[in-house]
């Protein structure tokens, strides 16, 4: 499923741009990463990408579809998205009916059986059974991203999944990413955690003050810190002491 942004801006006041002549596009194999300080429009892009808000100008596809002219509900059948606060989506009395809802909904034919397998990838087995809010925080966010997985739709996009993640969770979480490529299941990842998902990313977009500063591949923008610098933010820990010992590495070659 290819997602394409056309020039898109969008606005919640009409003196204060959000977003400004957005342009991107990411294949159905692809893993994109969103990132930019808070308030640039991350989780609003999220929203335009499944026609929860629409472009005040430009165009978003979803395939060949245009977020304009379709209902939400037909465009969940191509996306999946789950924002950084789970209690705006669960409802269901327990775990496993809450994974199950989607795939109903969307009328899969094995509803059951999606289920079972994202409880499984999120390593909720052990409180299929129980009321989500008898979870702790991290379990709940794990649980909407099982349903997520579970609709079956092509492209998933997540809101800062990893934040509040225990070790354990984290890793549960990551052999989920690692099923989802083997799939060719297309990602969107809206995240502050560079460490984590800059390996995982095949496209990066940085976002700063209503503009893009970049977009492309992760390598380019490694190389080039200069870009995160200007969008507040920094490169991971290990990224950095393999910069300044490749630049050392240079200098004792000359």
């Amino acid at each position: 499923m290819n997602i394409e942004f056309q020039n898109v801006c969008f606005e919640y006041e009409s003196s204060r741009p959000l977003l400004r002549n957005l342009s991107f596009k990411a294949g159905p194999s692809d893993f994109l990463l969103i990132v930019g300080q808070n308030g640039v429009g991350k989780s609003t892009l999220l929203k335009l990408a499944n026609g929860i808000l629409k472009p005040a100008s430009g165009r978003v596809f979803l395939g060949d579809l245009n977020t304009v002219e379709h209902r939400t509900s037909r465009l969940a059948r191509e996306i999946c998205v789950t924002f950084q606060n789970p209690g705006d989506q669960i409802f269901a009395p327990t775990v496993a009916r809450e994974v199950e809802f989607g795939p109903r909904a969307l009328g899969r034919d094995n509803p059951v059986e999606l289920a079972a397998r994202a409880i499984a990838l999120c390593g909720l087995n052990t409180v299929a059974s129980q009321h989500p809010y008898d979870l702790p925080p991290a379990q709940r966010k794990l649980l909407t991203i099982a349903s997520a997985v579970a609709s079956n739709a092509p492209l998933l996009a997540f809101d800062e999944p990893s934040a509040g993640l225990s070790q354990l969770e984290q890793e549960s979480f990551e052999k989920l990413l690692a099923s989802l490529k083997l799939e060719c299941r297309g990602l969107i990842v809206v995240s502050h955690d560079l460490g984590l998902f800059l390996q995982y990313a095949t496209r990066v977009l940085v976002l700063s003050q209503s503009e893009t500063l970049y977009y492309g591949e992760p390598d380019a923008l490694v190389s080039n810190e200069g870009i995160l610098r200007r969008a507040g933010l920094r490169l991971p820990v290990p990224d950095r002491i393999a910069r300044i010992v490749g630049r050392q590495g240079d200098r004792r070659c000359t």
